[in-house]
């Protein structure tokens, strides 16, 4: 039977009992649902509580973590800025690693440029050298050839003395033929030719040779052939000599004002 329908009772007795029933059932009801609603209430405090806390630390967590992404922020648009900034350094950079390129080819061609004058220098280096070597050796062999000049200078002039002396020794040979052929002429002829003494120096003989005319002259006795021919080979032999000398002496001062001159260059 439904607790909505209005029983029939018999009595009042039973009536009250089942009143008295269901009276208590509701009792129980009430007490176990006050039971659940102080649970629950119980239940729903902590929840409360818990939440709160919950939710404060929630706030908390917001809060920091809205601080860090505020720093996160600042430090990515720090980050930002550095990143514009080290592509301007890298943009930079690659500007001047370019120059630097170009420096280092320009350099490169520098090095080759003064590595080809530094072998052009050492081949002109090595051929003035060799030039004055040259010049040395020839300066050496000037000098030697002076030195050998000097002493066929020395000759020279030994050879002139002795031209000379051979000079003066055909003078006297002749004026002594001339004194001897005189000596036998006729005493007519020696008055003609005015001679009074019959013996004349060497001097007297050399005046009357340089003051006498052509006419005298023919009453001087010839000289023998063979005399002649020896004294003409003497004496030009002895020019020949002189002459060769004199050449020789001329072209070793010319090399040697040469050699003078190449050196002051």
């Amino acid at each position: 039977m439904s607790k909505c329908d209005s029983p029939q009772f018999s009595d009042k007795d039973e009536e009250i009992q089942y009143w008295k029933s269901l009276a208590e059932e509701y009792l129980q009801d009430a007490e176990r649902i006050q039971k659940e609603s102080d649970e629950f209430i119980a239940e729903s405090q902590q929840l409360d509580k818990e939440y709160e806390a919950t939710i404060d630390q929630n706030e908390k967590k917001i809060k920091e973590l809205t601080l860090a992404n505020n720093r996160a922020q600042n430090e990515l648009d720090s980050l930002r800025m550095k990143l514009e900034q080290c592509n301007k350094d890298n943009a930079n950079l690659e500007t001047e690693i370019l120059e630097l390129k170009t420096e280092k080819a320009q350099m490169a061609q520098y090095i080759r440029d003064l590595e080809q004058k530094n072998d052009d220098l050492e081949r002109s280096r090595r051929i003035i050298e060799e030039s004055i070597a040259g010049i040395e050796t020839a300066f050496h062999s000037a000098i030697e050839r002076n030195a050998i000049l000097e002493s066929e200078v020395d000759e020279k002039e030994s050879l002139k003395e002795k031209l000379q002396r051979l000079a003066d020794e055909t003078r006297d040979l002749k004026q002594e033929l001339l004194v001897r052929e005189r000596e036998k002429c006729p005493d007519n002829e020696r008055m003609m030719n005015g001679f009074k003494n019959p013996i004349v120096d060497s001097n007297r003989l050399k005046e009357n040779e340089t003051q006498t005319t052509p006419i005298k002259h023919d009453f001087q006795a010839p000289i023998s052939p063979a005399s002649r021919v020896m004294a003409l080979n003497i004496v030009s032999d002895l020019i020949r000599k002189v002459g060769g000398l004199e050449r020789r002496l001329e072209k070793s001062r010319y090399d040697y004002r040469d050699i003078s001159t190449s050196d002051l260059r």
